[in-house]
């Protein structure tokens, strides 16, 4: 154990959050250098200051230089850059996707060194703490580990444990899985790790000491790039180590092509990864490992009563104390386990190759009764919180063989977009940065501290707002046009403030007729008064994207086809509507070709004003679910505001009217609709709440 190198404290307690809603603050000051040396990061407000949004953004610019360091070093892992030829009409994408590939072996060394220091340094877990125990304490124990200059981590470590804290709720189901709360009560040490970055070259250097100091808790040297190049891994079928290859993709045929450059490696961190161990001859692939990984938590939960990933936390994101009697015996989040053990046989007597094989042994279980009887006390089929716990649960095997809760690897590759568009900003040495990538911003500085992000979450939503980097970018893109108008509605003034052409868009999307009637022309001039002029998204505050990911079936695609359809047609209006007003209209040439995808929830700040509008009119239930879709940004919408007079503009265009006079038509029929409602005592955000879902 490492405890030499980190000692626990109960001083020095989380921020405590309180009911006030102070305003947002500038992040940068124009001369970075000068305010470094005096940044305040000891603040106990329930949010993020301006001085932790300025050493995170350090932090991040450090991550950025280690990945343009690892990438652009040539011959690391054996990939080299002449493996792609001086003719290779491919060249310049060949040569982006060998860098990727060093850092994503990178990266996975890195997740692996996290993994070692989480072991040595994580005290035994104490046997008379029981889960129910943990959950009747929660948040009443304020130990912290305490760290300093001498055993900080090395900065591949620290960038894992950052994109860790940056899925809160697997992060906080694991520290109380693994009785580890006062790792959750740290956080991010933000203060120590920016003290130790140089202000002017953003290299990371804490004391003479550290290397030594690691080395000694974990067996690792400081630096990953003299680590030893060869993974040893133990072999799930007879648990032999196995000295595995990074990656074979080490030769010139590996990237010939575009398309399938460095995808035909045989090693662990390579898709078709395949190894055949020497001892019992039997090939190991990446399923193989997510079997073990359910096998050795099964295991932990026998012998140990160490929960499975993903049982620990109600449906709100919660460790809430069991209802009924105050027992774990009937405790919904728990079910998984309790199926798991009464299930025990059946896994032990069954091979299993994949994932799959597992749910079908648990969906063949769940049709046997006496099962039934003994994982729920009765032989009824499963009630639908017990359903979703099991699916919960196995989410966390699918594309999962860490011991963790979710693929660190994953997590830290997505991070890269963010950190790669604070790079580009530079918000370190520019006078202010503006919305929407300053909430993304906040919400991800507020996230490194854990016990007052949780609590600020629960006291605005009554639950605890997951940070999903991983919805497909259709259901993205709507959530965000939701949160925009809203915001839009409420504040009279731009959610975000980018010119780029799918901002734009998303803002005529929010122009009904209705609105340019109640709002007056003069305060729709306003808001376009305030957006940044520059319609360059790299430059601009654009949304951010690196929540979003590309459609994986179908039906996701189609989603998306239809929102690029729909984007492009409220760009076309915009577009007519600026150069009618004589205005500039934005240029989609200066736009990423998914420039729609960089979307990006609401803010924290946002989340009291939203309860009211958009629980209004439904019963208690039901408005709750609506306030915390709304707070996710990731809101369901059925129809789009625009498509309720597609069809009426489609003719007119087709019969030679002008599109702005059938919405000036469209405006006056509106207008009349609206007052007619207001006369009548309808309450004008109910109205333009039912146009936008279809309701009327």
């Amino acid at each position: 154990m490492g405890h030499t190198a980190i000692s626990h404290s109960s001083r020095g307690s989380p921020p405590s959050p309180d009911k006030t809603t102070p305003s947002h603050p500038a992040l940068a000051p124009p001369d970075w250098k000068t305010a470094a040396p005096s940044l305040d990061l000891h603040a106990t407000t329930d949010k993020p200051t301006a001085d932790q949004c300025l050493a995170h953004l350090k932090v991040l610019e450090a991550f950025h230089q280690l990945r343009e360091d690892v990438a652009t070093t040539d011959g690391l892992y054996g990939i080299y850059d002449r493996f792609v030829d001086d003719t290779n009409t491919a060249r310049t994408q060949l040569l982006r996707k060998i860098r990727e590939k060093r850092w994503a072996v990178y990266v996975t060394k890195a997740t692996k060194r996290f993994e070692q220091w989480w072991h040595k340094t994580r005290p035994q877990a104490s046997p008379t703490q029981g889960l129910l125990h943990l959950y009747q304490t929660f948040g009443q124990d304020d130990e912290q580990i305490v760290l300093d200059s001498d055993c900080v981590p090395p900065l591949d470590v620290l960038m894992v444990w950052h994109a860790y804290l940056l899925n809160p709720r697997d992060f906080l189901d694991d520290c109380i899985r693994f009785q580890w709360i006062a790792l959750w009560n740290t956080g991010f040490p933000l203060g120590l790790v920016s003290s130790c970055i140089d202000d002017e070259t953003f290299v990371y250097r804490p004391s003479d000491r550290a290397p030594a100091t690691f080395l000694a808790a974990t067996g690792l040297p400081w630096k990953s790039l003299i680590d030893n190049q060869q993974l040893v891994l133990r072999c799930p079928n007879c648990n032999r180590p196995m000295h595995v290859p990074w990656t074979t993709a080490t030769d010139a045929g590996s990237w010939r092509t575009a398309d399938g450059g460095g995808e035909n490696g045989k090693g662990y961190t390579d898709p078709l990864f395949e190894w055949t161990c020497s001892g019992c001859h039997v090939p190991s692939h990446h399923d193989s490992f997510k079997v073990q990984k359910f096998k050795t938590d099964a295991k932990m939960l026998i012998e140990k009563y160490i929960p499975l990933p993903g049982t620990v936390l109600n449906m709100k994101g919660r460790p809430q104390v069991p209802e009924r009697n105050g027992t774990l015996e009937t405790h919904s989040p728990l079910f998984p386990n309790r199926l798991v053990t009464a299930l025990r046989s059946a896994f032990s007597r069954t091979s299993i190759s994949s994932v799959n094989k597992i749910r079908t042994i648990i969906e063949t279980g769940l049709g046997q009764s006496y099962i039934r009887q003994e994982a729920c006390g009765r032989k009824s089929p499963l009630n639908r919180n017990e359903k979703l716990a099991v699916r919960k649960m196995m989410s966390h095997y699918w594309n999962n063989s860490s011991v963790f809760a979710l693929d660190l690897v994953g997590a830290v590759i997505r991070q890269g977009t963010f950190i790669e568009k604070m790079h580009a900003l530079d918000w370190l040495h520019s006078p202010a940065p503006q919305p929407t990538m300053d909430r993304a911003l906040l919400r991800h500085t507020h996230q490194l501290y854990p016990p007052s992000y949780y609590h600020y979450s629960v006291l605005k939503t009554d639950r605890f707002i997951d940070h999903d980097d991983k919805i497909p970018s259709a259901n993205l893109s709507t959530g965000f046009e939701w949160t925009s108008k809203i915001y839009q509605s409420m504040y009279q003034e731009p959610y975000s403030e980018c010119a780029c052409w799918y901002c734009t868009a998303v803002r005529e999307s929010h122009t009904s007729a209705a609105s340019r009637l109640i709002f007056s022309r003069s305060a729709h001039k306003s808001i376009d008064a305030q957006l940044t002029n520059t319609s360059n998204e790299k430059i601009s505050p654009h949304i951010s994207a690196h929540s979003a990911i590309d459609p994986e079936n179908v039906k996701i695609g189609t989603l998306a086809t239809t929102k690029d359809t729909q984007l492009n047609r409220m760009y076309e209006k915009a577009r007519k509507r600026a150069e009618k007003k004589g205005r500039e209209p934005p240029d989609r040439a200066n736009t990423t070709a998914a420039g729609h995808t960089y979307a990006y929830g609401i803010p924290e700040r946002r989340a009291t004003a939203v309860r009211g509008l958009v629980g209004e009119g439904l019963p208690q239930g039901r408005a709750q679910e609506e306030r915390v879709r709304v707070a996710l940004g990731v809101v369901a919408v059925g129809v789009e505001e625009e498509a309720v007079v597609e069809g009426a503009e489609e003719e007119a265009v087709e019969e030679g009217v002008e599109e702005e006079g059938v919405e000036e038509e469209e405006e006056e029929e509106m207008g009349v609709g609206v007052v007619e409602a207001v006369e009548e005592g309808v309450d004008y955000r109910r109205l333009e709440r039912g146009r936008w879902i279809g309701a009327i």
